[in-house]
């Protein structure tokens, strides 16, 4: 091949059904092979060879690292704000809705705000898992089980607002130190995708997950502006093949993942507490318009109410209003 990317990520290359950026890495190289002839290929470097996503994220928006995976959109926001609306919980309800919307111009705006201030587009994005409330001393029914609750969130402020408005009490604790503190009784609780408790052996210290699905997980592979368009339009239309050909293959993965964490979760103990609908509007309610004003402090109203007309075209096409 004459042309070689640098691919980033932080996932173990150990298999293609059990790490999702080593399953996305695998199918878009073996893609990009096949859409160029053998012209174009990958090295890929998993396990944060490259450094953590922070740094990968800068080299590719220097142009050193050509192709950098597993972006958050909370690792977005400062580059492009609107990315933020995904932080509003309950905005989201339905995973397949939710990745329908990601194919379509609410993707192309957010892809191309972030040329303009990063240098990098997006070849994907797409959701992989609701994130729930996890606890170990006790475990949670209703909205009011949570109140007192010091409940560990992420440092974003459409979370902590979601928080105090359940009446917990947030805490911020980092991710690396969240087994010492479930286990010392910092906190609670925290609240994660439940692949997230397989990650730190976090599993271990957990009783019960109650399915609040608060909030979708979603996630980008991002490509250095500099290397796409050095690239001829054939090339980029390879390029582009192949991260499709990758975000179907690990939609599939996670979904089949999401199964069978459950099994793995209940083997090892933990309960898994399934909400009425009539109790998860009950969490929605409490928390979604002091979040959606929060978020709207740095989102456009315009974006916000687009992707929800987005959202509910996706819905019905989906069959599901």
């Amino acid at each position: 091949a004459s042309i070689v990317l640098r691919v980033g990520h932080p996932d173990n290359d150990t298999s293609m059904l059990g790490n999702t950026w080593n399953c996305y890495a695998r199918t878009f190289k073996n893609s990009l092979e096949i859409y160029s002839n053998g012209e174009m290929t990958c090295e890929i470097f998993p396990n944060d060879q490259l450094g953590d996503l922070t740094s990968v994220m800068e080299q590719c928006s220097q142009g050193t690292v050509d192709v950098a995976l597993s972006a958050a959109t909370g690792n977005l926001s400062g580059w492009i704000p609107n990315v933020n609306v995904f932080d509003i919980p309950y905005i989201i309800e339905d995973l397949d809705a939710c990745n329908l919307v990601l194919e379509g111009e609410i993707f192309r705006e957010l892809s191309s705000n972030l040329e303009e201030t990063a240098n990098m587009k997006m070849l994907s994005m797409f959701a992989t898992a609701f994130r729930n409330v996890d606890t170990w001393n006790a475990p949670v029914y209703t909205v009011d089980d949570v109140k007192g609750m010091k409940l560990r969130i992420q440092e974003i402020d459409a979370h902590i607002a979601m928080a105090e408005a359940w009446e917990a009490v947030p805490t911020t604790v980092s991710f690396s130190e969240l087994y010492s503190a479930a286990t010392t009784g910092v906190i609670d609780g925290f609240e994660n995708c439940n692949y997230t408790l397989f990650m730190k052996n976090l599993y271990e210290t957990v009783n019960y997950i109650t399915e609040t699905q608060h909030l979708c997980n979603v996630v980008c592979g991002l490509i250095s502006t500099k290397t796409y368009d050095s690239l001829t339009l054939e090339q980029q239309n390879a390029v582009d093949r192949a991260a499709a050909d990758a975000r179907r293959a690990t939609i599939g993965v996670v979904a089949a993942n999401n199964v069978n964490i459950i099994a793995d979760l209940q083997n090892n103990g933990v309960e898994i507490i399934t909400l009425s609908d009539e109790e998860k509007a009950r969490f929605k309610d409490k928390c979604y318009d002091t979040c959606k004003e929060t978020i709207l402090k740095t989102v456009d109203e315009d974006f916000y109410n687009r992707f929800l007309e987005r959202y509910a075209e996706a819905e019905t096409i989906l069959g599901l209003n």
